[in-house]
């Protein structure tokens, strides 16, 4: 039993029992990961399937900022079919370490340079079927030494937008920012300020 804290007073927390892997079943793998659909057996005893995506890497997302707040890209997300607001991320290459890769997305989807982004937590974009975790770094940067955005070739990106903080309760009311990676990441640095 587990504990939640409210106010002073820790408050006691039964967990739910965890869902068993009778079999690990691959549907689908390329060089990005690999689909699951294993075989479960559910606490109640009944069985069933769930589908999880493991991807390769780990993965990490920069929260830029600046004199003008925090920048955001504009990019098409074919899932979704729409264009959507969101803070740069990518997967971490092979050997490399985590704050490298947070400063190689920043630099390949934005052209902003942080030399020593900021590891600020762990999220987890969609716990009912991606197993794996993202990395969330906040990157100073210098507008004035902004470099050519080398996003990959099926990306879809577009220039920054710059919102300042103060703002930004506003624009997630309006709903103007959506991706649940962007979320998570706004409700760490905000917890950290």
């Amino acid at each position: 039993m587990a504990t939640v804290t409210r106010g002073r007073s820790p408050q006691p927390v039964d967990f739910p029992a965890p869902i068993r892997r009778v079999r690990e079943v691959t549907v689908f793998r390329n060089h990005f990961g690999t689909l699951f659909n294993d075989d479960m057996v559910a606490p109640s005893g009944a069985t069933g399937h769930y589908l999880r995506w493991q991807w390769n890497h780990e993965g990490v997302v920069v929260i830029p900022t600046g004199l003008d707040g925090y920048a955001l890209l504009r990019v098409y997300r074919y899932p979704v079919r729409a264009a959507s607001l969101e803070f740069p991320r990518g997967g971490v290459e092979d050997d490399e370490e985590l704050a490298a890769a947070a400063s190689r997305e920043l630099r390949e989807e934005t052209g902003l340079i942080c030399e020593s982004p900021r590891r600020l937590g762990l999220i987890h974009a969609d716990t009912g079927i991606i197993a794996s975790a993202i990395h969330v770094f906040l990157a100073p940067v210098d507008i004035t030494k902004l470099k050519s955005a080398r996003p990959e070739a099926m990306e879809s990106v577009s220039e920054l937008v710059w919102i300042a903080p103060e703002e930004m309760s506003q624009w997630l009311a309006d709903a103007r920012i959506t991706c649940g990676v962007t979320l998570a990441a706004l409700a760490l640095v905000q917890s950290h300020y």
